[in-house]
């Protein structure tokens, strides 16, 4: 039995699927309405703007990322193992949400600048995730590479990895890895 989607989710549901099949510069109001089911009424009741839809579904995406990242991921976990449970979580995600990896893809590129709806509470575990692993000097337990070099060499690997079509053994992936983990660690 399949669950039942309310409005909200539809109207979010139809702009990722048009967006991943045209861009965002070709989606128009009209096909969401068409693709949704639901009248520009309704989808004006829930949100002002076209702009208003893609960042709700931007922030929706990135919540769902962010709950399968950490998945199975605890402070106590020895740095190593927490990062190869985070980064085997990514390769999963991406695998599993192509049509999610390809709108957050576009999003990036299409200088879309998200505000963060303030009302929501801060991510206890993704804070101490996210200040556990930053650079040595700053507290955590990676090298000195600029964070966009270290998120190039983490998530941008899995992310690529990912993409292939043919799937990584779960021994290739812990391999793969461990040589990411022994690039960026800081140096003992």
């Amino acid at each position: 039995m399949r669950k039942k989607t309310n409005k909200r989710d539809a109207i979010l549901d139809a702009m990722l699927d048009v967006v991943v099949e045209r861009g965002f510069h070709e989606a128009p109001m009209s096909l969401i309405i068409e693709r949704s089911g639901a009248s520009a009424g309704v989808i004006y009741h829930y949100f002002q703007s076209k702009e208003e839809i893609i960042q709700a579904l931007y922030e929706r995406v990135r919540a769902l990322k962010r709950t399968s990242l950490l998945e199975g991921y605890s402070p106590e976990m020895e740095a190593k193992e927490a990062f190869l449970q985070v980064w085997t979580n990514g390769y999963h995600f991406y695998r599993k949400h192509l049509k999610e990896m390809r709108f957050l893809d576009q999003y990036e590129t299409a200088g879309f600048v998200c505000h963060p709806d303030s009302a929501a509470r801060p991510d206890k575990e993704k804070i101490g995730f996210e200040r556990r692993f930053r650079s040595r000097s700053k507290g955590g337990v990676l090298n000195e590479l600029p964070p966009e070099v270290i998120q190039e060499l983490t998530f941008g690997v899995v992310a690529r990895l990912a993409r292939q079509p043919r799937k990584l053994s779960p021994k290739v992936m812990r391999d793969v890895a461990e040589k990411v983990w022994e690039a960026i660690k800081a140096s003992d």
